[in-house]
C-alpha cells in the first residue's frame, strides 16, 4: 500500500508540473481535493501555466453567461465578487455536517476531516475553529501539541495516534502502545500480536522525523519485522483503517 501511495503522490506531483489543477489531479487519480492539494505543496506554477488555469476556470464560469448576465454581474463588482457566488452549503447545513460526524465518529472533527469542503467552511465562519465552536464543540488542540488518553487508557503522543487507538478498541483487537524495536531505544506506535504499527504523521516535512524513520525502516528490514505504515492520507479525510489494518482484523 505505501508503494501504491507513492506513486500516486508522483504522479500527482508530474500532473502538477504539468500545469493541471487541483481539481483535475483528484478526478485523474481518484483522491480526495485535499490530498490532491496535500501531494503538490511546494509546486508552483508558470506563468503561462496560470494564466492557462484561470482562463479555464474563466471558460467554465464566467464565459458560460449571457451578456445580460455578465453585464449584471459586472454591475455588482465581478463575478467573483462574494454577493455574487451562491454557496453550495448553508451555515446550518454545515453545523449538521459537523455535527453528524461527532455522532458518528465519537470524536471533534478535525479540518483536514473536511479539506474539499474547508472553502464553504471559511466563507461562513471565517474559522474552522469558529465552526466548531457553534456546533457546539471545544476545538481541537494543535495535531502533535500534547498528549491525548484513549478510551482504553493508553496514552497517545497525538490526536491522530487516538483515533487510531480507539479503532482498534471499537474492532476488539488487542494491542500494545509504545514497543521497542528489539530492546533499542526506538518505539513503535502500536504492537498487534507479532505485526508492529507506525503511524508517520510528520512524514516530508521534518528532516528530523524523516532521519528517525528512515532508521526505523532499516531495523524492520535488517530483522524481518512486520510492519503497517500509516500516513495522514490514511486517516484524513476519510478513515481507511479497515483497509490498512486488514491483515490484523
Amino acid at each position: 500500500m505505501k508503494a501504491i501511495a507513492t506513486e500516486i503522490q508522483k504522479e500527482a506531483k508530474r500532473l502538477r508540473r504539468e500545469g493541471k489543477s487541483h481539481r483535475e489531479i483528484a478526478e485523474i487519480l481518484n483522491v480526495g481535493l485535499g490530498t490532491a492539494f496535500y501531494y503538490t505543496r511546494g509546486i508552483r506554477l508558470t506563468d503561462k501555466q496560470h494564466r492557462h488555469l484561470v482562463a479555464q476556470s474563466y471558460n467554465k464560469g464566467f464565459g458560460k453567461l449571457t451578456a445580460d448576465e455578465r453585464r449584471l454581474a459586472s454591475i455588482k463588482g465581478g463575478i467573483n465578487n462574494s454577493k455574487n457566488l451562491k454557496q453550495k452549503y448553508s451555515r446550518d447545513h454545515l453545523i449538521a455536517l459537523l455535527k453528524d460526524f461527532y455522532a458518528q465518529h465519537k470524536r471533534i472533527p478535525t479540518k483536514r476531516d473536511f479539506m474539499p469542503m474547508y472553502g464553504s467552511f471559511f466563507r461562513n465562519f471565517g474559522t474552522w475553529n469558529n465552526a466548531i465552536k457553534i456546533a457546539g464543540f471545544s476545538p481541537n488542540p494543535v495535531l502533535f501539541a500534547k498528549k491525548y488518553l484513549a478510551n482504553d487508557g493508553h496514552q497517545c503522543d497525538s490526536f491522530t495516534e487516538k483515533i487510531i487507538d480507539d479503532w482498534l478498541t471499537a474492532k476488539k483487537i488487542a494491542h500494545n502502545r509504545s514497543v521497542p524495536y528489539l530492546g533499542t531505544r526506538f518505539t513503535a506506535d502500536f504492537k498487534i500480536g507479532n505485526t508492529l504499527v507506525e503511524f508517520f504523521g510528520l512524514h516530508n516535512q521534518l528532516k528530523r522525523y524523516d532521519v528517525l524513520m528512515k532508521k526505523k525502516l532499516k531495523l524492520v528490514k535488517k530483522y524481518k519485522l512486520k510492519l503497517i505504515p500509516l500516513y495522514p492520507e490514511d486517516i484524513f479525510p476519510v478513515v481507511k483503517l479497515n483497509e490498512k489494518l486488514k491483515s490484523v482484523l
